[in-house]
């Protein structure tokens, strides 16, 4: 392959990674993000509420997660389902792995504090170092922007560790405003995208 080719084959691949990515932007992942803010927030800040109430017993915090989990995949399925995007592309296959790792990370973590005896199920501050890892694999499929949120989490790690009595409602709030404004992000997109017109569409 002589520079010309390979040039022409760099180029090619950088289309079909854009489009996919547009194609991620009209599957409706924003509208899901923005509605998603609300309930996992709310989650969040119940367990913040629980915590600080002494509960430990961890039966009541399954219960809760498993309803706002649940939740969120019947929003998720509804609002895929008015989608105008067509089939799941690879860079939405890769959204899905990545998230769902997070969620696995973050009740494992929840596990492990338990099994050894820890005196609290949670650790925001930890929490903080999976949300950072997670939006920093949204930054290097979907583009640079996703660092910044990535950051944003790796520096509330520290922030969060310092302040022990509100660490779940500090990190309820910021996972308001990270998730909803990547959703509104993906949401404008998706607008933009409409608005252009009818687009061809990956095989």
């Amino acid at each position: 392959m002589d520079h010309q080719e390979a040039t022409s084959a760099l180029e090619i691949l950088r289309k079909v990674v854009s489009h996919a990515r547009d194609d991620t932007a009209l599957q409706n992942w924003g509208a899901i993000w923005m509605f998603s803010a609300f309930t996992n927030s709310a989650g969040f800040a119940t367990t913040h509420v629980w915590l600080r109430a002494g509960q430990t017993n961890p039966l009541p915090f399954v219960g809760l997660w498993a309803l706002v989990l649940a939740v969120n995949l019947v929003v998720t399925v509804v609002f895929k389902a008015k989608a105008t995007g067509g089939a799941r592309s690879f860079v939405e296959n890769q959204i899905w792995s990545i998230w769902n790792t997070f969620i696995v990370a973050m009740v494992l973590a929840a596990l492990v504090n338990w099994l050894i005896g820890l005196d609290r199920l949670f650790m925001p501050a930890v929490a903080c170092i999976l949300a950072a890892s997670a939006f920093s694999m949204m930054g290097a499929l979907m583009g640079a922007w996703w660092y910044l949120p990535a950051a944003v989490w790796a520096s509330s790690a520290l922030v969060v560790a310092g302040f022990p009595q509100l660490q779940f409602a500090i990190f309820a709030a910021l996972w308001f405003c990270t998730q909803f404004t990547g959703g509104l992000v993906l949401h404008l997109a998706r607008r933009r995208r409409l608005a252009s017109g009818p687009q061809p569409r990956l095989v």
